[in-house]
This record gives C-alpha cells, structure tokens and sequence, in this order.
C-alpha cells in the first residue's frame, strides 16, 4: 500500500525537480541560424525552450564589420513569453551577426549569438 504512493510521489518530485534546473535554450529563430533570406526581415523573432523576463534579456545586432545596429524596442511575441522579438530597420544586403541574451524565469542565463545573410 505504501509503494502505491510512494512511487508517484517520486515520479513527481523528480519531474519537478528537474524543471527548477532548466535554462531558456533557444529553440528556434526568424530569420533561421546561418540563412540567407531573399528580403529584408521587418523584425529578429527568437523562440526559447521556457518562459523569460523581458526586463533582464535582449539582443544586439551588428553588420560584418562589425558595427551596431539599433533595433526597435525588444517585446515579447507571445502570452507565454517564451518568444523575443525586435523590429529591424531597413537592412542592406549583408551579413548580420545577433548577439543574444536572456535570464529565464528560474533566474538562469544563457546567450549566444548566430549569423544570417540578406541576400543582394
């Protein structure tokens, strides 16, 4: 009788321990890692594998040599608040390097950065 409790006890406190050590890991971007897009993109759309606090991630953008590029206003993308977007301003054809960062809501950070081209 003690087992028939104890066991999904068990299975519980593994799931959810397991959950307050996870990190936000990006899941998914528009334009896609490493693309080359036929058209400038109006805005940078990065999905996460768990929700974020918008006040302590972001995104900064950057042509080949380097040099900044102001996006327009970092938001969420959806009621979950797993996806960031940024709108862009008008792009020349190029590559372009996003640098990105985000705290999830367990306080977690994780960044990286990835590439994308637009084509001439």
């Amino acid at each position: 009788m003690r087992t028939a409790f104890l066991l999904p006890a068990m299975v519980i406190l593994m799931v959810t321990a397991s959950g307050a050590e996870a990190h936000a890991f990006l899941v998914k971007t528009d334009p896609p890692v490493g693309s080359t897009v036929p058209v400038m993109p109006a805005a940078i759309r990065l999905e996460f594998s768990e929700a974020i606090e918008l006040g302590f991630s972001g995104l900064d953008l950057s042509n080949a040599s380097g040099g900044a590029i102001a996006v327009n206003g970092v938001r969420f993308g959806d009621d979950r608040h797993t996806v960031l977007v940024a709108g862009l301003p008008m792009l020349m054809a190029g590559v372009y390097r996003v640098k990105w960062h985000v705290i999830s809501v367990d306080t977690h950070r994780t960044e990286g950065e990835f590439i994308f081209t637009v084509k001439p």
